[in-house]
C-alpha cells in the first residue's frame, strides 16, 4: 500500500525517537545526580549534629570519605548524562541532516529564505541538546522532590521553598509571554538582514560602479539599527526577569537561613537544618533560574523544530522511484501552469508544449515573458502548480529525479558553478555520488568529451590550471561571463543527455562563439537528443525546427522557419 508522504514522521522525529534511550539514560543519571546534590545537606546535618555534639573524629573521617565518594559518583554521573546528551546530538545530526539536505536541494516548492534557514534550525536544535537549557530542563522535575525534603525538615521551611518556587515559575512565565513574540521577530529581521547584507557584499563592484555606496551603507545601517534597536530591547526586557529571578532566588535562599535560625532557636530543628534548609531552598530554586537564563535558546529550540517540521513536509522531488530506462528526450507538457510564490499572479498560463528526439525548439519573447519559468519547469528545477510534464511518456513525478538528472542536460540563464574544479563542475561531483562511479580515467576522457563538444576545451586549456583551476564563490572563481556559460554548457553536455533545455546560451558568446554553438546543437540534434532553448538574439533561429512566441506566460503563435546553412567562422578565442 502506498503511503502519502505527509503522512511519514519527520527525518528530525524519527531521530529523537532513536535517541530515545540516550535521554532516557540522561534523565535517569540526573534523577541519581539530583539525590547525590542532597549529599552536602546530609553532610553537613551530620557534622553539626553528631560529629560536634560528640567530638567524633572517626566519625568526621567516615563521614568525609563518604562524601568525597558520593561527590566523585555525581561528577562521574553528570559527565556521563552530559555524553549522552552528546551522543543524542549525533544521532539527530546522522538521521536528519542527509535528508534535510536533500530536502534543501530537492524540494522545487520551497523558496531560498526556506532553504537556507532549514539547515541553521538543525544545527540550532542540534546545540540545544548539548547546552543548558535541556539540562535544567531534567533537573527541573526534581525541584518537588527538594520541596518535598524541605517539609521534612519543618513545615514551615517546606512551606517557604513551595512559595518561592511558585513565585519564580509565575516570574518565568510572564517572562516568556513578555519576550517569545518579540524574539521570534527579532530572530526573523536578524536573518533577513543578514541574507541583504551578504547580497549587498557579493554586489560590491556594481554599487561601486553606480554610485550607490553611500546610499546602500545607510539602508544597511539602517537596517541594523533597527535589528540592533529590538535586540536591545529584548535583552533589556530578558535581563530584567533574569535579575529579579536572581535576586529572589539568593534573597530566598538566604531568607531560608533565617527561617531555619528562627525555628532552631525555638527549638524546633537542629542546628544542623539551619544550613541544610538554606542549601535544599537554593537546589529547589536553581533549575528555575537556569531555564530562564537560557530561555532565549529554549525558544530557539522550538521555532528551529516547528520550522523543520513544516519543512520537511514540502514535496520531496528527489525521493527513490521505480529505475526506468534511459529517456529518449520525448517531453510533453500539458496545461503548465505556474503561480508566482504566494499570490494568484499567473507566471505560466495553461502551457502546452512538445519536443521529440532529433528537433530543436526555441522559444523567443520579451523579458519577463515566462521563458526561464518554462524551463526551469521543463527541467523539472521548478514545481508547476497545475498541468503536467511528462518525458517518454513517464510523470516527470514519477522519475527517480537522480537518475533522470544524469541524462538530462540544463543550462540556467545565470551559469552557476560551484566552489570546486572545473572538472568536477562539469563532471556534476559524479565521483562523490554512492555506488559504481567511473574510474578517474574514464571521468576526465568524459569530461573532456563534453568541454570539446561544448566547444570550451581551448578556452579551459588557457585557465591558470586548466581543468583543475579551482572555482570560487564569487564570480566563479574570476572567469569571465562568456567562460563561465562555456563550463556550464560542458556541464549540461557531461554524459551526452538525451534531453537539453538551455536558457540563453549565447547571451556571453561572441560571433565565433555563437557559430561554434549552433554547430553543436546541429550535430547534437543529429544525434537524436530533444532540445528546447530560448535566446533574444535571432542567429540561433537559424537551427531551430520551430519556434514558440512566448508572451505574457503563453505560446501564442508557433512558426516553422527553414533551417539555414550554418557560417563557418573564422578562427577567433572563443570566449567573453
Amino acid at each position: 500500500m502506498m503511503l502519502d508522504e505527509g503522512s511519514l514522521p519527520s527525518p528530525v522525529d524519527t531521530a529523537l525517537r532513536d535517541a530515545r534511550r540516550h535521554f532516557l539514560f540522561a534523565a535517569l543519571f540526573s534523577g541519581l545526580v539530583n539525590l547525590l546534590y542532597l549529599v552536602p545537606s546530609i553532610f553537613m546535618l551530620q557534622v553539626y549534629d553528631r560529629v560536634v555534639p560528640t567530638r567524633g573524629g572517626t566519625t568526621l573521617v567516615f563521614l568525609i570519605v563518604i562524601l568525597a565518594i558520593a561527590l566523585a559518583a555525581l561528577s562521574i554521573l553528570d559527565l556521563s548524562r552530559m555524553r549522552l546528551l552528546l551522543r543524542a546530538s549525533v544521532r539527530l545530526e546522522k538521521r536528519a541532516a542527509p535528508q534535510v539536505l536533500q530536502r534543501i536541494l530537492a524540494a522545487t516548492a520551497a523558496s531560498p529564505a526556506m532553504r537556507t534557514t532549514a539547515i541553521r534550525d538543525l544545527d540550532t536544535l542540534r546545540g540545544v541538546l548539548t547546552g543548558p537549557a535541556i539540562l535544567a530542563l531534567f533537573d527541573l522535575p526534581w525541584a518537588p522532590i527538594y520541596i518535598g525534603v524541605c517539609f521534612l525538615l519543618h513545615p514551615w521551611i517546606g512551606g517557604f521553598a513551595l512559595f518561592a518556587a511558585i513565585l519564580l515559575v509565575g516570574i518565568a512565565l510572564a517572562g516568556e509571554r513578555a519576550t517569545g513574540r518579540a524574539a521570534m521577530e527579532t530572530q526573523s529581521r536578524a536573518t533577513a538582514k543578514g541574507r541583504i547584507a551578504d547580497y549587498t557584499v557579493q554586489s560590491a563592484e556594481t554599487a561601486r560602479a553606480l554610485g550607490m555606496r553611500e546610499a546602500l551603507v545607510r539602508l544597511q545601517l539602517t537596517a541594523r539599527a533597527d535589528v540592533v534597536a529590538r535586540q536591545g530591547r529584548l535583552a533589556q526586557t530578558s535581563g530584567t526577569f533574569l535579575a529579579v529571578t536572581k535576586f529572589l532566588r539568593q534573597l530566598f535562599q538566604s531568607l531560608a537561613l533565617a527561617l531555619g535560625a528562627w525555628l532552631a532557636i525555638h527549638q524546633s530543628i537542629s542546628m544542623g537544618s539551619i544550613f541544610a534548609a538554606s542549601l535544599l531552598v537554593g537546589r529547589a530554586l536553581a533549575p528555575v533560574e537556569q531555564i530562564l537564563g537560557s530561555w532565549k535558546n529554549v525558544l530557539a529550540a522550538r521555532a528551529a523544530y516547528g520550522g523543520l517540521r513544516a519543512f520537511l513536509t514540502l514535496p520531496d522531488d528527489a525521493a527513490p522511484r521505480t529505475a526506468l530506462p534511459r529517456p529518449r528526450g520525448q517531453l510533453v507538457a500539458t496545461g503548465v501552469t505556474v503561480l508566482a510564490p504566494g499570490t494568484d499572479r499567473v507566471l505560466l498560463d495553461a502551457v502546452d508544449i512538445s519536443v521529440s528526439p532529433g528537433e530543436i525548439v526555441a522559444l523567443i519573447g520579451p523579458s519577463g515573458a515566462g521563458k526561464s519559468t518554462l524551463l526551469r519547469v521543463l527541467a523539472g528545477a521548478l514545481a508547476h502548480d497545475r498541468g503536467e510534464v511528462r518525458i517518454d511518456g513517464t510523470s516527470l513525478a514519477d522519475w527517480d529525479r537522480e537518475a533522470l538528472g544524469l541524462h538530462m542536460g540544463y543550462m540556467p540563464q545565470t551559469p552557476t558553478l560551484f566552489p570546486a574544479t572545473v572538472t568536477a563542475n562539469i563532471a556534476r561531483f559524479v565521483f562523490a555520488r554512492a555506488g559504481d562511479v567511473p574510474d578517474a580515467a574514464a571521468l576526465d576522457a568524459m569530461v573532456v568529451d563534453a568541454a570539446t563538444r561544448a566547444g570550451a576545451h581551448e578556452a579551459i586549456q588557457r585557465f591558470a590550471n586548466g581543468y583543475d583551476t579551482m572555482l570560487t564563490v564569487r564570480e566563479a572563481g574570476g572567469l569571465s561571463a562568456g567562460q563561465r556559460q562555456l563550463v556550464a554548457f560542458a556541464r549540461a553536455l557531461f554524459g551526452r543527455p538525451a534531453l537539453l533545455v538551455l536558457d540563453e546560451p549565447n547571451a556571453h558568446l561572441d560571433l565565433n562563439g555563437q557559430a561554434a554553438l549552433m554547430r553543436v546543437l546541429a550535430a547534437l540534434r543529429a544525434e537524436g537528443a530533444a532540445i528546447v532553448v530560448s535566446t533574444h538574439r535571432p542567429e540561433l533561429l537559424q537551427i531551430a525546427d520551430r519556434v514558440m512566441i512566448v508572451r505574457d506566460g503563453r505560446l501564442d503563435a508557433i512558426t516553422a522557419p527553414g533551417r539555414a546553412p550554418i557560417a563557418q567562422p573564422a578562427q577567433a578565442e572563443t570566449g567573453a
